[in-house]
């Protein structure tokens, strides 16, 4: 705790990128030149997301105990969208450019950019709670609606228009808790868990809802030197339902876990260089699509599934 009994502000700047998220789904509807929603033979859309984030954090120590904590993000997400035939169900051409209009209006290569909900925390550093030289921190807060959001996706699809189902944001107030312990083992051997919480609970101005959603960590320090560490974790994720105007939102709803391995290496400046990678273990969609037809239509979570991620952390403390 000494550089922050001394140091009152901290500013970390990192940059993460995520490689070839994908997505996609069973599709029945075209589009026709008219913009009408028409029945075209069973294809699939295939969707790759690639993601840049930008994020800027800053802490304010008002003492040994207490600190502001404020996290802002930007995003930069490349979708690129192809469309598959099915050898069962061949397509003329005309029907062909119904698929690729109607592929147009859910998914199109684009990349799209903004600011992402900031976070806003007041955090509590304690030390000693459970053995001598353990560290604890309590934060709670809230986001701030910064990031862009869209018009409710499946009214505009049924009706033949173009839409997004990927947003910058929540566009409401979310609640945030997240709790941090570390602990000494042996020698230069530390552990580590933390727990984090987002619970949105009202409806954004377009009748959008978002996710409640929970990340847990585990993982193990070890320093070489007084420079030089590295680090290896375990992290999950659970997302429950998305809504507009109450129906669910089937595109969200999952679970994940990821195991990272990094490195840190502090400067003679004050600064800190870290560097993960991150690999997915397991993912897992909330939404059931074993009944393949409903009233003739194939209904499938677009959920992407993510890929490997690396991020590059600096942590600048004055």
């Amino acid at each position: 705790m000494t550089s922050e009994n001394t140091q009152k502000f901290h500013a970390a700047f990192s940059m993460t990128r995520l490689f070839n998220a994908q997505g996609g789904h069973l599709e029945t509807k075209g589009v026709s030149p008219q913009g009408n929603v028409i029945t075209v033979p069973l294809h699939r859309h295939h969707v790759t997301l690639n993601i840049f984030r930008v994020n800027v954090g800053l802490k304010y120590y008002f003492n040994a105990r207490w600190m502001l904590e404020a996290n802002v993000p930007y995003e930069i997400k490349a979708q690129e969208a192809t469309v598959e035939e099915l050898a069962d169900y061949p397509t003329t051409p005309a029907e062909m450019e119904a698929i690729l209009r109607n592929r147009d209006n859910h998914h199109r290569n684009e990349t799209y950019t903004g600011l992402t909900d900031t976070d806003v925390l007041l955090g509590y550093n304690g030390q000693g709670i459970l053995r001598e030289n353990d560290f604890f921190i309590a934060s709670i807060g809230t986001t701030v609606p910064f990031g862009k959001t869209e018009e409710d996706p499946w009214k505009l699809g049924d009706r033949g228009l173009e839409h997004l189902h990927i947003q910058f944001g929540t566009g409401t107030f979310n609640p945030l808790a997240d709790f941090y312990y570390r602990v000494p083992l042996y020698a230069n051997f530390a552990a580590n868990v933390s727990l984090r919480g987002k619970l949105p609970f009202y409806e954004n101005s377009k009748a959008y809802r978002g996710s409640r959603e929970l990340t847990y960590t585990a993982g193990l320090h070890y320093r070489f030197t007084d420079w030089l560490s590295v680090h290896a974790s375990y992290l999950g994720f659970y997302q429950d339902y998305a809504s507009w105007a109450g129906e669910r939102d089937i595109n969200t709803g999952l679970r994940f876990s990821m195991a990272s391995l990094g490195t840190s290496v502090a400067t003679p400046y004050d600064a800190t260089l870290s560097l993960t990678m991150m690999l997915p273990l397991q993912q897992e969609t909330l939404y059931d699509d074993s009944n393949a037809f409903l009233d003739g239509t194939y209904e499938e979570s677009d959920a992407f599934e993510f890929g490997p991620l690396v991020s590059l952390t600096v942590l600048h403390a004055f």
